[in-house]
């Protein structure tokens, strides 16, 4: 941005000289006597450097007044007329005449000579106005001044900036001299008039003039207000300001100069050079839809930020940059700034093998499984910004098989809707409602073998495709609405299709090895820049065929951070309901690692309503130390929390109910603390927790919530 402030320096320094110019406007009147009354010709009252200029020639040619003085001060006006340029002038009264000629020593004899004032007079306005006149004055009385000091004192009453002219006047007395001022007002403030002002709002210029109504226009005040108008620019980042102003018959006509934009050019630069390439991968359209910043409008700094940030947010580019620079027909008045859009791009697209933590693995909640998965991604499919990617996922207990295509902006929608296509095929643990039931004294290890299956336990598995529209809706909203179809089967840890559990109870609604159903979902979000959040979503399994699933399943979340000095309070809530068809593998599991901490996976319970509960107090233990391993080179929290969670008495209605048949209480809380480190792997939480039945459980989950 230094290449912008050095190209609209003059409209910077213009602006920013509002104040001064008014604070040295008194001594500028090189002739005390002369009248700053507008119509006179040119206004003094300049910001640009053409006004300036005009201020100077209208003071140095004066208005026709003079300044009359008794013989003790005749050498007065031959000083303020030798100041205004003049070579002399003539002084009526006893004195006689002077010409202004005379030798330097001469001249600093007279400004030296001390002068007894008698009296000090203020005519020409209302009382109020006389009043801050000898507020300003210090000449008092009785008391003996030379020439400079009371030169001085007449400039001070200038300065409160309520006088448009100011003429001192001096008559021997038997006492002494009497000083007279006579003094004019400034006309009344009757209208304000701003012209080039696009983007200032005229509710904001009348608030900041608003206050000078009502009287003569006090010029240091006027001052005041200009900043004020130049403040709103400076505070929103918008490049503008009062230029020029002209106070005429009562009206203030301003000039504002606003920066508009030009035209916007991008230029792609080589990553290894910095230097131009003829063309980049990504079609200049896609860059373009994320600029707001737009010809013709305003220049905004908060809003190229703005556009940076979008256009970052892509995950295209490793660098992104506006450089502005001043447009060959910018002028003074109607300053204008070409922009160009300097971009670097990265690589959007390869292979890729690794393992991990399964976030959705975790078992009965004591250690997450591991994973090993492949992928391919390209995140800018044909230089429009669309991602392809595939992956393929196999760990202890769960496998994913999952391609997918993204459009994040449909054919540059003005609502900035995004399309994903998908297609999925996994297969989970379903312990969290199917695991055996547990002996009051069985051991961790027993618990982990029943999460995989090695007890009876069962997997899930879907098959699903579908797409997903995504798009904002307004300040911090935004939607989503879906259609997938999916197929469910519960099979044995060897991929034999099974009809019941351990139990004998029925593992699908169709009493088939597989249900399925076609599901609508329409679902909105909240989320603020003070953390707080709120999620709400609706979805619909649709009876397009008679065998098909038909419920209708809602889910609400809230959450709030409460900071208490060097703490903060995390609350937050979860509620949910399914009517209609419910399989047990879509009823609501309670317990576990996100759910009750000090419970295994669904070890509190499964049912068709429920409602959840956290409040989680959380503090800095340790601060970065940059330079160090991983462990240390990241923040770590503390954290202390409790947990309650309950199906509202609905695991009875869950088919086989499964809960009431595991000796699942159906409610419960638990309490705990832990830490929350980042890792190569991803956020990492380390916890442990006791329910209420005292027993405890180490947790260890990916992600914050």
């Amino acid at each position: 941005m230094d290449q912008l402030l050095k190209s609209l320096n003059d409209l910077h320094q213009a602006a920013s000289s509002v104040c001064l110019h008014l604070q040295q406007l008194p001594a500028s009147l090189s002739q005390v006597g002369r009248s700053n009354n507008p119509s006179s010709g040119a206004s003094p009252f300049a910001l640009s450097s053409t006004r300036s200029r005009s201020h100077s020639r209208a003071c140095s040619q004066g208005s026709g007044r003079r300044v009359h003085f008794a013989p003790p001060f005749a050498a007065i006006n031959n000083a303020f007329t030798a100041q205004g340029g003049g070579t002399g002038g003539q002084a009526a009264g006893k004195g006689g005449r002077s010409n202004g000629k005379g030798s330097s020593s001469k001249q600093e004899e007279e400004d030296e000579e001390r002068i007894l004032i008698s009296e000090v007079e203020v005519v020409g306005v209302s009382e109020d106005l006389k009043r801050i006149a000898y507020d300003a004055l210090t000449t008092r009385p009785n008391f003996a001044y030379t020439l400079k000091e009371v030169q001085a004192d007449l400039k001070r009453v200038f300065a409160t900036g309520w006088f448009s002219s100011c003429v001192p006047d001096a008559e021997d007395t038997r006492d002494g001299v009497k000083l007279v001022i006579k003094v004019a007002a400034n006309p009344e403030l009757r209208g304000v008039v701003a012209r080039g002002a696009d983007a200032l709002p005229t509710a904001v210029l009348q608030k900041a003039m608003r206050p000078l109504y009502g009287g003569p226009l006090n010029f240091v005040a006027f001052s005041g207000a200009v900043e004020r108008l130049d403040g709103w620019y400076r505070e929103r980042g918008i490049l503008g300001q009062v230029i020029d102003f002209n106070f005429e018959g009562g009206i203030v006509d301003l000039t504002v100069g606003e920066a508009a934009v030009g035209s916007i050019e991008l230029a792609f630069l080589d990553p290894a050079t910095n230097s131009p390439k003829a063309q980049g991968a990504t079609k200049p359209g896609v860059i373009r839809r994320h600029l707001t910043t737009q010809p013709g409008r305003v220049y905004s700094l908060r809003q190229a930020k703005a556009d940076i940030d979008s256009v970052y947010s892509t995950g295209l580019f490793e660098d992104v940059n506006i450089v502005p620079q001043e447009a060959e027909d910018s002028t003074e008045t109607q300053p204008k700034v070409d922009l160009t859009v300097n971009l670097v791009e990265r690589k959007t697209g390869g292979l890729g093998a690794g393992t991990g933590i399964s976030a959705s693995g975790r078992g009965s909640g004591n250690m997450p499984g591991f994973v090993g998965n492949f992928t391919y991604s390209q995140r800018n499919l044909l230089g429009l910004n669309q991602k392809l990617s595939a992956l393929v996922e196999l760990g202890q207990a769960d496998s994913l098989f999952r391609l997918q295509w993204v459009d994040p902006w449909i054919r540059g929608d003005p609502n900035r809707t995004s399309m994903t296509l998908s297609m999925m095929n996994t297969r989970t643990s379903a312990a969290a409602i199917h695991g055996k039931a547990l002996e009051p004294d069985a051991s961790p290890a027993d618990a982990a073998a029943d999460a995989r299956g090695a007890a009876g336990g069962v997997t899930l598995g879907r098959l699903v495709a579908g797409t997903e529209w995504r798009r904002p809706l307004a300040a911090n909203w935004s939607g989503i609405a879906g259609l997938t179809w999916q197929r469910s089967c519960c099979m044995d840890s060897h991929g034999t299709p099974l009809l019941s559990d351990a139990y004998g109870a029925p593992l699908t609604f169709s009493g088939r090895p597989s249900d399925s159903m076609m599901l609508g979902v329409i679902s909105g979000s909240y989320s603020a820049n003070d953390g707080s959040s709120m999620g709400i979503s609706l979805e619909q399994a649709l009876p397009l065929h008679p065998a098909w699933l038909n419920f209708n399943r809602l889910r609400l979340r809230l959450e709030q951070p409460v900071t208490l000095g060097p703490l903060t309070l995390q609350l937050r809530g979860k509620a949910g309901s399914v009517y209609g068809d419910l399989p047990p593998y879509e009823a609501f599991p309670l317990g576990g690692t996100n759910s009750v901490r000090g419970y295994a996976e669904g070890g509190v319970g499964s049912g068709r309503h429920f409602v959840e509960g956290t409040a989680e107090l959380r503090w800095l233990l340790a601060k970065p130390v940059h330079g160090t391993l991983w462990l240390l080179a990241k923040p770590v929290h503390g954290t202390l929390f409790a947990d309650y969670g309950s199906d509202l008495d609905s695991g009875e209605s869950v088919i086989g109910d499964p809960a009431g048949t595991r000796g699942k209480p159906g409610s419960g809380y638990g309490f705990g603390g832990g830490i929350r480190i980042d890792s190569p792997l991803g956020p990492v939480r380390l916890e442990y927790a006791w329910n209420d039945q005292r027993r405890g459980r180490f947790h260890v989950a990916l992600g914050y919530d």
